[in-house]
């Protein structure tokens, strides 16, 4: 059996489970990836250990969450005849369900029992296999042919094929290789020879001209040009007639560049310029990085083709879509179904099947008009009961019948054909039979006997009209030859093979690589697209010229692997030509932003290169949804008692900013139905946890509110908002820990993304002097922000301080994260909390506990801030600022089998009031006895810290700790005295984040990741 990338599918079968845990498996193999290449050879090279690096990421990825991974359930397996040791290990693989959720390049874990963590594959037993899915029958989702990387002991055999009892195996779905799979491919085509046609226009620094040879520079022009559409500003224009000369040139091979800052108009410009590529008979490929980004592109040409079709639907044959449905979801997409080749397919299959399509029903309606008698005998002798109908009966069902075929298949050719296959005057005829029959009935009173005209159209009969009808109906076949008798494949390879635009992902471009060649390539969010995959593409057979179409300063290719990250597996072809210093036809009018909005990151990213729209300057585009001026067009929101936390997995969330947002909706939402207008906001953090605790928060506050469709959310992180826009962008930062470390907010590309949502309102919120201090485009943001008077604190808004108050109190009895002391909080703390109302008291005191809940320094048991002020030495006093002191002591607690010590808040109180509060307290310990006040005086210390005690119920047998006050503990005894929470402590490395699967790795030390509020 035939494998595509059989090399990289063996490599990655090799791998052993520690070599596949092993993040540095390939360190110091993978070389980084260079501006400029001597020949092919070295261009191609070069990205495949950055390749194999990142297959390999992936693979680890996928093991470390296997536990929630799809599993099937396998009912039977045996060898195929292909099967031959030691490596074509080939199985068939029923499943237990009809319908199979596997595709090929899966990569699977078979075991007998689903692993719930990752040592749940053993690596001495191995009880799994990995193994890739090669083909799935798709007559047949359930049967699946895999590629194992061990052979299979299937001593069950033929107790499976009996049916018998036996042990259960499943299939643990890990990843899917498919575009790694064609992008090794292409490297290695590439190699061989393949399309080098462009390659040496990407291997080299820019030249000074145009691309464009001499002869097609100065010949005649073929007139066409976009001058149709008036809204295109001069910018739009240039980009578009440059690349229509270049398609012109059939002597040389150039890449051109549009450079599409965010709302410049950017799909436009390359919707209208694929539309009049096809307007020229261009045959086209259009790719991007994502199944999101080509149905917008598509969508958007679609409308532009819709608009201007002459013949009913005839011509959108010409467009075609085609890819993964599923992940495409193209049965959502009414717009864009007909246009997927799939789709497409099942229409035109039925006009022609031989005894039912297009060329039977002309011939069958033919011999109804011209013989209905004889046609009417033909039926009584095929009935089975001979007087179920009679000739007045037949005849008129029978026209009806025959006439809704024609229709039906006149129209699914027209609209589904391409023009190359369908020629104006073949789809004129069709159209103009169906219309002309389309009113006309039956003569009343016919016998069949010597009937010259059985048509009555407008209520007049005759033999004009029915011989034209017959006259067009033989016309159509002369006219239109191709074959009536085609099977699903040759229909597919018909529309893909003559169509004039061709929309898919890079990846799934691979699938023309045995179809007609393509004369010219664009790739749209070119900057989103790994340069190795934009190869899949870009060595197609035909293809002369490649038009490249994206921004380099809004978010790159996502890349798994940190290895192949730092040798630039994630840079596109548009950024190195960029910079290289390949011209850009660079597009500088943004028709998105209110210019309070574009102001810094025009200056900030593009040099203020880029102007604001005239529609944008307009007073009618300054939007008031809320009152007061931090609601205006532009804002920095501070937080400045937020707290940054781990939430899902290793990704941050901020609650304080979570209420805050929550609250902001809410009003906007109240705004929206009060004043029926239409509102539509977009709310984008950087971190997954955030966007999860926001959606639910939005759920439980706003859940019943209705404002009768006029309301619409979208809560993302900044990879969906990508390409995106809404009246209102509230951006949740997230990070606030006053000392600078922001993570990958300090990422250019992705500020830039997260500031250029917004049309008519941007409200950030933030902690200001983690930004200032964080050394990155956020600080200037701040300055900016406070130099234009755009700069507010959340606790200036009456609704939003609430919010935050009332999130501090919420958070403030909760558990506290990875302590070593268990924290108790009496009800009189909590009482006397819950009065508090300023947000930085709730941060000190919180502050506070953190610090202690972690363990306090020795020499602090007798220092003057931590006093001992009760009789029985046992409370203490805490000075929480100049007014406020914390009252609390060490206590025991007796749970399970043993004693434990923990730490007991009682009150916080103003200093003047300590000493009455104690009283009430020293009655309580009064109840102790000596060996629990022994107990609760003893002190374990690990290293310089006091750290909780335990004692099992057994040991101690109502015995004391003796006189000693303190217990030296060396690290050898730690088990004398563990800590309350055995949670691993945060570490103090730093690692890199990668968006795709939120993985925070910016990990502080307990220390300096206390929780403020």
């Amino acid at each position: 059996m035939r494998i595509e990338g059989r090399d990289l599918i063996d490599l990655v079968l090799s791998w052993s489970l520690e070599e596949v845990l092993n993040v540095d498996l390939y360190k110091g193999q993978v070389g980084t990836i260079p501006t400029e290449f001597d020949s092919t050879v070295d261009y191609f090279k070069s990205f495949i250990p950055s390749l194999i690096e990142e297959t390999h990421a992936a693979l680890s990825s996928s093991i470390k969450t296997l536990w929630r991974s799809p599993v099937v359930e396998i009912s039977y397996i045996a060898p195929t005849a292909e099967f031959e040791l030691p490596n074509n290990l080939f199985y068939k693989v029923h499943l237990s369900t009809d319908e199979s959720s596997l595709i090929p390049k899966d990569l699977i874990a078979l075991t007998d029992k689903r692993p719930n963590r990752v040592d749940g594959f053993n690596i001495t037993n191995e009880p799994y296999v990995v193994a890739i899915v090669c083909k799935a029958d798709p007559d047949r989702p359930n049967i699946v042919t895999i590629l194992a990387s061990k052979p299979l002991l299937l001593e069950n055999l033929h107790q499976m094929r009996k049916n018998e009892k036996k042990e259960s195996l499943f299939g643990v779905y890990m990843t899917n290789i498919t575009t790694n799979v064609r992008i090794w491919n292409s490297l290695h085509l590439g190699l061989q020879g393949g399309n080098l046609s462009l390659l040496s226009t990407i291997l080299q620094r820019n030249t000074d001209d145009d691309g464009v040879c001499i002869p097609c520079r100065f010949g005649e022009s073929d007139g066409l040009v976009p001058s149709r559409f008036l809204n295109l500003n001069p910018s739009q224009e240039d980009a578009i007639l440059s690349c229509l000369d270049v398609r012109r040139c059939r002597h040389a091979n150039t890449i051109k560049l549009i450079w599409g800052p965010p709302g410049t108009g950017k799909t436009k410009t390359t919707s209208i310029l694929l539309f009049t590529l096809l307007n020229a008979r261009c045959r086209t490929l259009t790719c991007t990085p994502t199944n999101v980004s080509v149905l917008e592109v598509a969508s958007r040409v679609v409308k532009l083709v819709s608009k201007s079709l002459k013949i009913g639907n005839y011509g959108l044959g010409d467009v075609v879509l085609f890819g993964n449905g599923e992940r495409m979801k193209i049965k959502e997409r009414k717009d864009l179904a007909d246009f997927f080749i799939d789709e497409r397919v099942d229409k035109l299959y039925p006009c022609f099947l031989p005894f039912y399509g297009w060329k039977a029903s002309i011939s069958s309606m033919i011999r109804l008009l011209e013989d209905p008698q004889g046609q009417y005998n033909q039926f009584l002798e095929k009935s089975k009961d001979n007087v179920s109908k009679s000739f007045q009966e037949y005849l008129p069902e029978r026209f009806s019948e025959l006439r809704k075929d024609l229709e039906l298949a006149f129209s699914s050719l027209c609209t589904h054909l391409p023009t190359a296959l369908l020629s104006t005057q073949a789809a004129t005829r069709m159209y103009e039979s169906v219309d002309l029959v389309k009113d006309a009935t039956i003569s009343e009173g016919v016998s069949g006997e010597e009937l010259k005209s059985i048509l009555v159209v407008n209520g007049e009969g005759g033999d004009r009209v029915e011989d034209y009808y017959l006259k067009l109906l033989r016309l159509i076949p002369e006219i239109f030859t191709l074959p009536g008798g085609c099977d699903r494949h040759l229909i597919r390879e018909l529309c893909l093979g003559h169509a004039c635009l061709l929309f898919s992902t890079a990846s799934c471009s691979a699938r023309l690589y045995t179809g007609q060649p393509i004369q010219l390539l664009v790739v749209d969010e070119a900057a989103q697209l790994k340069e190795c995959e934009t190869a899949i593409p870009l060595l197609l057979p035909g293809i002369q010229h490649s038009i490249l179409i994206g921004d380099e300063k809004q978010l790159p290719a996502m890349v798994e692997s940190q290895i192949a990250l730092e040798a630039g597996f994630g840079r596109s072809l548009f950024e190195r030509l960029a910079i290289l210093k390949h011209k850009k036809y660079l597009l500088n009018i943004q028709y998105r932003m209110h210019r309070s909005i574009s102001i810094f990151p025009n200056r900030e990213f593009y040099g203020m290169q880029i102007q604001d729209a005239p529609t944008v300057k307009q007073r009618n585009y300054t939007k008031q949804y809320l009152p007061g001026k931090m609601y205006g067009p532009y804002s920095f929101i501070n937080i400045a008692h937020g707290e940054e936390q781990y939430g899902e997995g290793r990704s941050l969330k901020n609650n304080v900013e979570v209420a805050v947002v929550s609250d902001i909706i809410a009003n906007l939402l109240q705004v929206s139905k009060r004043t029926k207008t239409r509102i539509s906001v977009g709310v984008i953090s950087p971190y997954k946890s955030q966007v999860m605790a926001i959606q639910e928060k939005i759920q439980e506050t706003c859940s019943g509110c209705d404002a009768g469709g006029l309301f619409s959310l979208k809560i993302r992180s900044v990879d969906g908002f990508q390409g995106g826009e809404e009246d209102i962008i509230i951006v949740s930062t997230v990070r606030s820990n006053g000392i600078g470390r922001v993570g990958f907010l300090a990422n250019r590309q992705r500020t830039n993304v997260l500031l250029t949502r917004a049309r008519f309102c941007l409200w950030i919120l933030g902690n200001e002097a983690t930004m200032v201090n964080s050394k990155s485009v956020w600080r200037y943001l701040i300055q900016d922000a406070r130099k234009r008077e755009c700069f507010y604190n959340a606790e200036e808004d009456e609704s939003l301080a609430r919010a935050i108050i009332d999130t501090a109190k919420i958070e403030f009895i909760q558990p506290l994260n990875k302590s070593r002391w268990k924290i108790c909080f009496s009800d009189e703390f909590k009482k006397s909390v819950g009065e508090i109302k300023n947000p930085e008291m709730y941060r000190k005191i919180k502050s506070f506990l953190e610090r202690i809940s972690q363990g306090w320094l020795h020499e602090e048991e007798e220092s003057e801030r931590d006093s001992l002020v009760s009789s029985s030495q046992l409370i203490k006093q805490s000075k929480i600022d100049d007014v406020l002191s914390l009252i609390w002591a060490v206590e025991i607690l007796k749970e399970e089998f043993q004693y434990i010590q923990v730490l007991k808040i009682w009150d916080v109180v103003p200093s003047s009031d300590v000493p009455e509060a104690v009283k009430s307290l020293n009655l309580n310990h009064m109840k102790y006895t000596v060996d629990e006040v022994e107990k609760c005086r003893a002190r374990c210390i690990s290293g310089d810290i006091v750290v909780p005690l335990r004692w099992s119920l057994e040991a101690t047998n109502g015995n004391g700790n003796g006189n000693s006050d303190v217990m030296e503990e060396t690290l050898g005894s730690l088990n004398l005295a563990g800590e309350m929470m055995t949670s691993e402590q945060p570490n103090d490395s730093l690692e890199d984040e990668k968006e795709e699967e939120d993985i925070e790795v910016d990990r502080l030390s307990h220390l300096l990741s206390s929780i403020t509020l």
